[in-house]
């Protein structure tokens, strides 16, 4: 048994009272008055009683009284303790109920922190992501306007591509047609100035054939010879008189301009070969003179 105030352990002498209220010391002190409830209460509502009663006490204090009576008594004990028991438990509830309560108002205050703190942090990621949201769009924007200037210079990039190969085709172009007129010009048959002379002296193979001893050529003098006239260009005439020769020829310069007719050389004395024979070996061969104005090839 406990008291029902203080919920201790009773020993020795407690008292029972019909309110259900025990404290022994406080209701002897107090006049009968309940501690609990403040009720009054008579000799005949309160009973004190032995906690721990002797066998003695135990043999003898029933003895004498009817089954009835006995069981009357016990079982006005028995709800006694049943209530007791009750009270203790409705206690311990009361107690484990405070206990819990205090446990969840504690958990409550730490969850209601950890609440402000994920609101705050849920703040913060929202500015963040409204950040992020605002650098994205800056480099959305950043990256079209780079990809149209990227575009702009791949077109003028393309531009510069096309003028570069037009002008290169042209530089081609007019380097091919300054090249190839030289070509053609210089790929012309050279005409041939002695074809002439060549037939007139085979023309005048009859006169070896006979007995007619020719005179000796005369050697070079100073008074039949004059000196060769100084050339004006490496290449002003067909002639080169270096090696003291009258008759050593160089190689005559081409001419695109239409030419007339080669004249034979020896002048209207072909129709006698032997005198134009004669007049060809003592006579020095005149030198043909090239027109100043003639554009020479070789140079």
């Amino acid at each position: 048994m406990k008291c029902n105030a203080c919920w201790g352990e009773l020993e020795g002498q407690a008292i029972s009272t019909t309110c259900g209220a025990e404290d022994a010391k406080k209701i002897l002190n107090n006049d009968g008055a309940c501690p609990i409830c403040d009720q009054v209460l008579s000799k005949s509502h309160m009973k004190p009683m032995d906690i721990n009663p002797s066998d003695d006490w135990t043999n003898m204090a029933m003895v004498g009284i009817s089954p009835q009576i006995l069981m009357k008594s016990a079982y006005r004990s028995v709800m006694f303790y049943i209530g007791q028991k009750e009270l203790e438990m409705q206690y311990k509830m009361n107690r484990i109920v405070g206990q819990c309560r205090q446990k969840c108002e504690l958990m409550q205050a730490k969850f209601t922190e950890k609440l402000e703190e994920v609101h705050t942090a849920y703040q913060k990621m929202a500015k963040r992501c409204q950040l992020m949201e605002q650098e994205n769009e800056n480099l959305n924007r950043d990256k079209q306007e780079l990809q149209e200037k990227f575009a702009e210079k791949s077109r003028q990039k393309r531009k510069l591509d096309e003028m570069y190969d037009q002008l290169r085709n042209e530089y081609e172009s007019l380097k091919r047609s300054a090249l190839q007129p030289a070509n053609n010009y210089l790929a012309r048959p050279q005409p041939d100035l002695f074809a002439g002379m060549s037939n007139m002296m085979d023309g005048g193979n009859h006169l070896r054939q006979g007995s007619v001893d020719l005179p000796k050529t005369p050697g070079q003098r100073d008074e039949g010879w004059g000196p060769p006239p100084r050339q004006r260009h490496s290449t002003s005439g067909p002639f080169e008189l270096s090696t003291g020769s009258p008759g050593h020829a160089m190689a005559p310069p081409a001419d695109i301009r239409p030419r007339q007719q080669t004249r034979p050389v020896l002048g209207a004395t072909m129709n006698n070969p032997s005198s134009a024979l004669r007049n060809f070996i003592i006579s020095p061969v005149k030198r043909p003179q090239v027109s100043r104005n003639r554009q020479h090839i070789f140079t």
